[in-house]
């Protein structure tokens, strides 16, 4: 028998197992008692913890966004500019197609939740929206304007709301890629390997959010990127 968890390791035990069950077969499909067996304790100990499963699904989502909140504090530190946007549309397409090994079950299975909560009642998918709409897209956006502000964008947004929504398309974009290789088979062949599609998708979106083919050149340099990842 194992060490006896602490009533606060108990508690994140039970969140991993909900998270777990929830991405396979949503909030409506997962019962207490298979949230209890997954978790390996009695239902009894899952209420004593969540009075309701409303209330282990809504810790459960809080819990789920945890992990990325020192990248998305980073992404918010940097200074804006044109070289600063490359940077962020990379590691963005790079957590989408390739993602690092310790984030890759973290990413899919926080890809999978948002599935089922798109055909349910859409709760979980407004959160994670939201958090990515306060920290990705606002950030992205304002590098977009900085780089509009140093003459980088042959296409420049018309306003900070304008380069949101571009913004916005760059983030759909690493979502539904993403989303399409949620299966052991991916359900799309690109005919590349991971690094090259990450390449292509950065440059797709950089372009897209109205830097200049000269700029894109200049600042984006994903071997120098790769290296510094490794």
């Amino acid at each position: 028998m194992g060490p006896r968890l602490s009533a606060d390791e108990r508690r994140v035990e039970i969140l991993r197992a909900a998270e777990r069950l929830f991405a396979e077969k949503g909030f409506h499909g997962a019962t207490t008692r298979d949230l209890a067996d997954a978790a390996g304790v009695s239902e009894a100990l899952i209420f004593k913890y969540f009075p309701t499963k409303e209330r282990l699904y809504a810790d459960m989502q809080a819990y789920a966004c945890q992990h990325c909140e020192d990248e998305r504090a980073h992404w918010k530190s940097l200074p804006p500019s044109t070289t600063t946007l490359a940077i962020l549309v990379h590691r963005l397409m790079t957590y989408t197609a390739q993602p690092p090994v310790e984030l890759a079950e973290a990413r899919t299975t926080g890809n999978r939740l948002m599935l089922h909560s798109l055909l349910s009642c859409g709760t979980f998918a407004r959160l994670t929206l939201a958090i990515l709409s306060e920290s990705v897209v606002d950030t992205l956006a304002r590098n977009v304007m900085a780089a509009a502000e140093s003459g980088d964008c042959d296409a420049p947004p018309a306003s900070l709301e304008d380069a949101r929504l571009r913004a916005w398309t760059a983030v759909h974009a690493a979502l539904m890629t993403k989303v399409s290789s949620l299966p052991e088979r991916p359900v799309v062949d690109y005919g590349c390997d991971a690094g090259t599609l990450v390449r292509s998708m950065a440059r797709f979106c950089l372009r897209g959010l109205g830097l200049s083919e000269a700029a894109i050149a200049r600042t984006y340099q994903p071997d120098v990127l790769a290296v510094l990842e490794s």
